[in-house]
Order: structure tokens, then sequence, then C-alpha cells
């Protein structure tokens, strides 16, 4: 592989984040001297995998922790310069820290130290901020904690879902970490400041196991429109409805105050509206069960939903 740079670089990373990201950096000949995919008991390892040998790129796998002494070797053998970490869902061990020159690099999005941890898309949309960004930081024993090199600033959209955000925030990674190599480059002296001390904004996994991705019909309208945004299209809000599961995918909120308890259908014409503990959702698009995915109307047509029947029970 032609590369433009001389300084070595470990890459590590999971699907989709590291597929954009590790494209950006083949494609200006960055000196990839090694990839590390997601374990092999994560659903997206036969992708990175396939994507990696595409990019004729040797892989470095372990068997079960990253702190093996063969994997550890073998990293260290690599003599890298620096590593860059695109999404990765397990803590670095210390001796991993330390098997690269100038340490690891992480492409977290969000503007730590708020919104540390698995899900920022989605918690940032929950939440109603009005901007998030992409922050560069190096890597400790502990998830998105490390000294800060960079960050950038991002606007959130009036009607930004997780995957809008997600695609673009990509992109933005890719850009920062490849501006950020050019820069390694010329000097080794990476500028970092430390994350301040204090309790910060978090960013949890929403977890379907658990049911957290169900929606709570007795919140106020607008936080479930939300709700509804910042799991769409990954995770999907969900409910039931004659005991058969829904998705729903888009929808918009009225603060009008409905008569009916929550999670009861108030409104039948265009679309189907459903009282909340302050305001009205009216559903536009869903999946009812497996089968079906529509618009309101269609699925007004097909399964004649009538006022006073519940969604959630």
């Amino acid at each position: 592989m032609n590369t433009n740079f001389q300084k070595r670089v470990l890459f590590i990373g999971m699907p989709d984040m590291a597929l954009v990201c590790l494209s950006k950096l083949v494609s200006e000949g960055f000196n990839i001297v090694g990839v590390v995919p997601p374990h092999k008991t994560e659903s997206t390892y036969g992708l990175m995998c396939n994507f990696v040998r595409s990019l004729r790129l040797p892989l470095y796998e372990y068997e079960n922790r990253l702190d093996e002494i063969d994997f550890i070797h073998k990293i260290r053998q690599l003599e890298a310069d620096i590593a860059v970490v695109c999404s990765y869902n397990k803590k670095f061990p210390i001796e991993l820290l330390k098997s690269v020159k100038h340490g690891f690099v992480n492409c977290h999005p969000s503007l730590l130290p708020d919104y540390r941890g698995a899900n920022p898309y989605s918690n940032v949309l929950i939440n109603g901020e009005q901007e998030t960004g992409v922050t560069l930081h190096f890597m400790d024993e502990n998830f998105d904690t490390g000294n800060i090199i960079a960050q950038k600033k991002v606007s959130i959209e009036k009607n930004e879902t997780m995957g809008t955000l997600f695609n673009r925030m990509n992109f933005i990674c890719a850009d920062m970490i490849a501006d950020f190599l050019k820069q390694f480059e010329l000097s080794t002296d990476i500028q970092s400041v430390p994350q301040p001390v204090g309790e910060f904004k978090k960013a949890p996994a929403i977890d379907p196991k658990n049911m957290k991705n169900f929606i709570d019909w007795t919140k106020d309208a607008r936080d479930i429109e939300r709700f509804v945004r910042a799991l769409n299209p990954f995770i999907s809000a969900m409910t039931n409805f004659r005991t058969v599961f829904v998705k729903v995918y888009s929808a918009q909120w009225s603060d009008k105050k409905p008569k009916q308890p929550p999670g009861t259908i108030c409104y039948v014409k265009d679309t189907v509206g459903v009282a909340t503990g302050n305001g009205i959702l009216y559903i536009k698009t869903l999946q009812f069960g497996s089968f079906m995915i529509c618009d309101a109307k269609d699925f007004i047509d097909k399964f004649k939903p009538q006022i006073g029947e519940k969604f959630g029970v």
C-alpha cells in the first residue's frame, strides 16, 4: 500500500464510525500498520474484518481479553508511533496503552466532559440539546476521561434523528483524525488539557433488552417526540397496540390538552393522536409487528384504530 506519511499508525475501531474513518485515512495515504477489529463475538466483527482485508491491511486480534500477553506482544512489535480509536466498547488495560510510543487517541462524539458513555447521539437529542460535538482525547484506563486534544462543535438540527446525527458526526470524526495525524507527522509534541473534575451529563446505552426503548406515555408529548427521533433508526422507540409490538419512527407533538389518560387514542383522521402526560403525540410513521411498515394513514386504513383504544398496554 502506498503511503504519503511516515509515522506508524495503529487503528482500532468498530463499524460504522471505524469504516468511515479508516477509509479516510487510507485514501489520504496514512501509514496504517495494523487494525484491531471488534471481538469475534460482536455482530460487526465479520463486516470489519472483511473491510480491512479489502484494504489489504493487517488484522490483529485477541482471543478473549485486550490484556493477553500474546496480543500485547504483537502490538508492541508493530512499533507504532500512535494509535487512533474510532468507537470501541471495551476498556483498554494499561498494558495495552503503554504498548504504543505516543499513546492512544480516541474520537468521541460529544463535547467532553459532557456525555461520556456509549450513546451520546441519542442522549443529546433526548435532553433537547442545541449543540453537541466531537472530541479527540488521549485514552486512559477509564471511558472518555483522558486529556483533551481538540474539539469541534456541531449544531443539532430541528428534526435531527439519531441516524442523521450519527452520519454527520462520523465524517467530522474522520476529518479531525486526519488533521490530527497530519500535525503529528510534523511534530510528536501533542498539546492537551486535562478534563475538569466533577459531575457531568452522561450518555448511557439505551438497551432494548431492558426495555429502555419503550415509550412512557405519561411524559410530555415534546419529550416523547424527542425520544422517538433519538432512537431512529438504530434502536427504535417501542410501544404496543392490541398486544402487538409497535415501533414508532416519526411523530409530531402538540401542547393541546387531551381529555383522555396517557396512552389513549384521542384523534383518528389523517394521523393517530395519542394522549400523553402533557399534550398529544401524533404518530406519522410506524411499524406494526414484524410485517407492516407504514405511515399513519395506511395504519388507520388497515387496522381501523378507535378513539379510546390504548397504546402501551
